[in-house]
C-alpha cells in the first residue's frame, strides 16, 4: 500500500444483482454497444485525481509496471487506484504493495460521488443507469489520461494495460480492458488468464 493509512471498505449494501452463487455483482450485459454516457463532472475529477497519484508513483516508485486499474463496488462508490508490476503476480492488484495507490487523493473524489446519491435509495432501474454511467466516468479518466500520455507511446504503451474493475469482480470487466488498451499480447494474455467469463 502506498502513500495512504490503510482505507476503510466501504459496506456492500445490497443493490447489485446476483449472477453467480455466491456472489454479488451488477449485469452490465448491453455495455459494450450501448454504454451510457460519462458523468463530466465525475470523469474530470477522477482524471485530476487518479493523473497526480499515477505521476507520484511513477517519482517515487520507478517499478515496471503492468497494469492500471480503477476500482469501485457494485454500490458505485468513489474508485481506488490499484497497479501491478510484471511478474508472476502482475494480474494481482488486490494484494500487492500498489492496492490502493495514494488513496487520499483518490478520496478527493468522493465528494463528487456522493453528490450524485446513494443507488440503494434509487429505483432499480435508476440505480442501473446511475451505476453504468459512473463506470462509463472511471473509463472516460482512464482514457483521458491515456491521451495525456501518462503510460506512454509504442512499445511503452504496449507494456501497460488499463482496467476499470468491480469487486468482486465479473465478466463485464473486459469490455472495459478492450475499449481502453490496443490489441496486443498483454491484453490477449490477461484475456486469456485472468478475464472473468471470456
Amino acid at each position: 500500500m502506498v502513500g495512504c493509512a490503510e482505507p476503510v471498505q466501504p459496506a456492500y449494501s445490497g443493490t447489485t444483482v446476483g449472477l453467480h452463487p455466491g456472489r454479488r455483482t451488477v449485469r452490465r450485459d448491453i455495455l459494450m454497444a450501448d454504454a451510457p454516457a460519462h458523468i463530466p463532472e465525475l470523469a474530470e475529477a477522477v482524471h485530476k485525481a487518479a493523473g497526480q497519484a499515477i505521476r507520484m508513483l511513477y517519482a517515487e516508485h520507478p517499478e515496471d509496471f503492468c497494469l492500471f486499474a480503477l476500482v469501485t463496488s457494485g454500490e458505485g462508490y468513489r474508485p481506488y487506484l490499484a497497479a501491478t508490476v510484471h511478474g508472476d503476480d502482475r494480474w494481482d492488484f488486490t494484494l500487492g504493495p500498489y492496492d490502493f495507490v495514494f488513496d487520499d487523493i483518490l478520496a478527493r473524489t468522493e465528494e463528487d460521488f456522493a453528490a450524485r446519491g446513494e443507488l440503494h435509495l434509487m429505483n432499480a432501474a435508476d440505480a442501473a443507469l446511475e451505476h453504468e454511467r459512473r463506470l462509463a466516468s472511471l473509463e472516460e479518466a482512464l482514457r483521458r489520461l491515456d491521451a495525456d500520455g501518462l503510460f506512454g507511446t509504442g512499445d511503452d504503451r504496449a507494456r501497460v494495460l488499463l482496467l476499470v474493475a468491480t469487486m468482486p469482480p465479473d465478466d463485464s470487466d473486459a469490455g472495459f480492458a478492450r475499449r481502453l488498451n490496443p490489441r496486443g499480447p498483454l491484453l490477449d494474455t490477461w484475456l486469456d488468464e485472468a478475464a472473468e467469463g471470456v
